[in-house]
């Protein structure tokens, strides 16, 4: 092997480690996978009493549930400022995140504490969801993702769906409920298995790559999307970077009942945290 030849070979190489250390860095040492639960009858209807339990059987490898996650790259802030926006804590900003599946479609549950809802013109630059999915599970640089965005303006739905997988996302696969007393809102999403597979049904032991970002504006003084929370948010925003979603696994855990017929977990607790 000549000199050119391993000199070009060494830069490869080098090259390669940086991009891995660079995905590393990337990862969530706590919450890098969500294994999704099954047998969880959800209906589209934006009352969230369908998933009670869901949100504490779900946890990190630090035991703790999806909720308070890092918005930006490296880093532990739970909200990523943007654009001039200021994040004044908890009570500003919040989202918790819960998924289920079963063979026809997997869903998004999201309770977002917000203080101030700002009506989106279009489905992000405002309170919005904007939702990535990397079909493969790989989450490797420059793989196709599915992206959906959505909100509520004026009591309205809106849902922009700029790359669908087959026909894209309508009224009945979406509910977004703006509870103006509590400062809460409530996103459900289906996804269809038809409008993510190429074919068959969603199985046990699947994976995907998945951001989440929820958009925050606080007008009047700063409207549009003045920062987010979620999971993975940079998989969207500043670029569509398949590399850094997070990993969706579907499992065949289901949620744990007591001897009284009892979920041994409360959905009371999403609200209150």
């Amino acid at each position: 092997m000549n000199r050119s030849i391993k000199r070009f070979s060494l830069v490869f190489v080098l090259l390669l480690n940086v991009a891995l250390l660079s995905e590393a860095q990337n990862r969530s040492k706590t919450h890098d996978v969500y294994e999704a639960l099954t047998g969880v009858d959800i209906k589209v209807d934006g009352k969230m009493s369908d998933w009670d339990g869901v949100f504490d059987a779900v946890v990190g490898t630090n035991g703790k549930p999806f909720i308070d996650l890092p918005a930006g790259d490296g880093g532990k802030k739970a909200f990523q400022e943007h654009g001039g926006g200021k994040w004044n804590g908890k009570d500003d900003h919040r989202t918790g995140i819960m998924m289920v599946w079963n063979p026809d479609a997997f869903y998004v549950g999201l309770l977002v504490t917000d203080d101030k809802h700002d009506d989106p013109p279009n489905g992000w630059n405002g309170d919005t969801l904007q939702f990535a999915l990397e079909t493969s599970g790989k989450r490797k640089a420059g793989l196709p993702m599915i992206l959906y965005n959505m909100g509520l303006a004026k009591g309205k739905m809106v849902i922009n769906n700029e790359k669908a997988g087959k026909n894209g996302l309508g009224d009945k696969d979406v509910m977004i409920v703006r509870d103006e007393a509590a400062k809460k809102t409530y996103y459900e999403v289906k996804l269809a298995a038809e409008e993510i597979l190429k074919k068959g049904k969603f199985q046990k032991g699947m994976e995907f790559g998945v951001g989440i970002c929820v958009n925050d504006g606080d007008p009047p003084g700063e409207k549009g999307q003045k920062g987010w929370s979620g999971w993975y948010c940079h998989s969207i925003v500043h670029g569509k970077n398949s590399e850094k979603t997070g990993l969706l696994r579907l499992t065949d855990k289901t949620l744990s009942v007591n001897a009284n017929g009892k979920l041994t977990t409360n959905w009371s607790r999403i609200r209150t945290h």
